[in-house]
């Protein structure tokens, strides 16, 4: 039978001690008097944990860096630990916690209490972002064109969820400014805060819309030793677009799936596919955009041609048909160049 060497009492030990003496006197767990909770002024994100987080409410927060600043001693391993916040002005807030513990087999319940004072700063993040940081540039150009506005739309609409997805993995991960290109050829030049996502962004564009992409580095400083380099990634998009019709060699086409390797093109008088590289098709001339095809009215539909009502004339006239081109529903689209009228698949 063990006793206390202390009190002599028989039974379990701990530390040579029985339960009563061994708490005797004894705390596991402390929290300082004050703890500060820091605030950007700008995000309003809160910092906690050395990570800046957002939380719905100031109570919420307050509470989670009280339990966050809560210490415990070396044997001591905490099973349970929940807190209460009761403002006390705007600035301060009185947070009540209760924490049970396991120390060598001992069940041990403690309270605590602190004051979570509010503080004013500005995450590392904001400073950037007001200080205009940007560590590359994404400069959106066309080839021989001019660029639209929706295109240089839908382009930076790309670009902002790219942003929006990373940043909620890493919150420096942001653009700094976006300046768009007024007059001439348009575009625009979108400014990061991180190089290797700039790489990722001009990729992603290339594959999206066949754009050409080229980069050049200027040394911007040292951190931590190494070199930190400030990059531009010119993202020239290709003169035509998917759904554009062109002259190339002669033949009139219809521009199909773009990559960075190239486009698909359909032949407007055959329906035959084929692949060709962005460079190939440098010579290609744009005659016709999606926007400019028509509806016509379907008269007649047999397996080789399709009588229509023709968009502008409203006679009727017989196309024949593209290799597997089908008639689906009530009107098909047309492309009108010159004296010919071409069946645009769908």
């Amino acid at each position: 039978m063990s006793f206390c060497v202390k009190c002599g009492a028989e039974g379990p030990v701990f530390d040579s001690v029985c339960e009563a003496c061994f708490l005797e006197g004894k705390r596991f767990s402390r929290i300082a008097d004050h703890v500060n909770l820091l605030q950007c002024v700008h995000c309003k994100e809160y910092a906690i944990d050395n990570k800046w987080i957002i939380h719905e409410t100031i109570e919420g927060a307050a509470e989670e860096i009280a339990i966050d600043s809560v210490e415990v001693v070396k044997d001591a391993k905490v099973e349970e630990i929940t807190a209460s916040v009761l403002a006390a002005d705007q600035a301060n807030y009185r947070v009540h916690i209760d924490i049970t513990m396991n120390v060598k087999g001992l069940i041990v319940e403690e309270e605590l209490d602190t004051i979570v004072r509010l503080k004013n700063s500005v995450c590392g993040r904001c400073s950037k972002i007001k200080g205009s940081y940007f560590e590359s540039i994404i400069q959106i150009r066309s080839r021989e064109r001019k660029l639209k506005e929706k295109e240089v739309d839908d382009v930076l609409d790309r670009i902002d969820r790219m942003v929006c997805e990373a940043s909620a993995d890493n919150r420096d991960i942001f653009v700094t400014k976006v300046d768009r290109m007024v007059g001439g050829a348009g575009g625009a030049d979108v400014y990061l805060s991180s190089n290797s996502f700039g790489k990722i962004i001009s990729r992603d564009l290339a594959d999206q819309y066949g754009a050409e992409v080229k980069d050049t580095a200027k040394l911007l400083t040292q951190k931590e030793g190494r070199d930190v380099y400030r990059v531009t990634y010119l993202v020239r998009l290709p003169a035509y677009r998917f759904g554009d019709v062109i002259m190339f060699r002669k033949k009139m086409y219809l521009v199909g799936p773009m990559r960075t390797s190239g486009s698909r093109l359909t032949d407007m008088k055959t329906g035959e596919t084929i692949n060709y590289s962005h460079i190939d098709l440098t010579d290609a001339k744009v005659i016709g955009q999606r926007e400019d095809m028509k509806d016509a009215i379907v008269l007649m539909d047999s397996n080789r041609e399709v009588q229509i009502l023709h968009p502008v004339s409203m006679k009727p006239i017989e196309l024949r048909k593209p290799n597997k081109f089908e008639v689906k529903g009530e009107t098909v689209k047309v492309f009108l160049h010159e004296d010919e009228i071409y069946l645009i698949p769908k």
